[in-house]
């Protein structure tokens, strides 16, 4: 059985006209999911036919929200060119500088401007 810790899921299937229904439920299992969403859509008016036992359910469970907070002075701090993280983090750091570099520069100028806030960082 599969354990999901009281979360909410949102289960769906597609009956035998092609209509996609689907409901959220909060649930300990999978299997809870499917028989809470079975149960509201046997009350639901809307849908005449009762899932039968070849009906392919989809449960998507929804996780948690995961917050961070971080100062625009720690990114580009980190965004910073390091070799020491080789290819991937170069690459990385890279795309992160290209992404706080100002709108109106060319891709050779947003470097220059990149590495001058940082520098002004690292006296101030």
């Amino acid at each position: 059985m599969r354990y999901m810790a009281g979360s909410r899921c949102r289960v769906s299937f597609t009956d035998s006209d092609g209509v996609l229904h689907g409901v959220d439920v909060d649930a300990e299992s999978l299997y809870e999911a499917v028989a809470q969403a079975v149960a509201q859509f046997r009350e639901d008016d809307v849908n005449p036919q009762d899932p039968g036992p070849m009906t392919e359910f989809t449960v998507a469970v929804y996780r948690n929200p995961v917050e961070h907070k971080i100062r625009m002075g720690q990114v580009a701090k980190w965004a910073k060119q390091s070799t020491t993280e080789g290819p991937a983090g170069i690459t990385k750091r890279q795309r992160v500088r290209q992404l706080l570099a100002p709108k109106h520069t060319t891709a050779g100028q947003s470097g220059i401007i990149v590495r001058s806030y940082l520098h002004k960082l690292r006296l101030g």
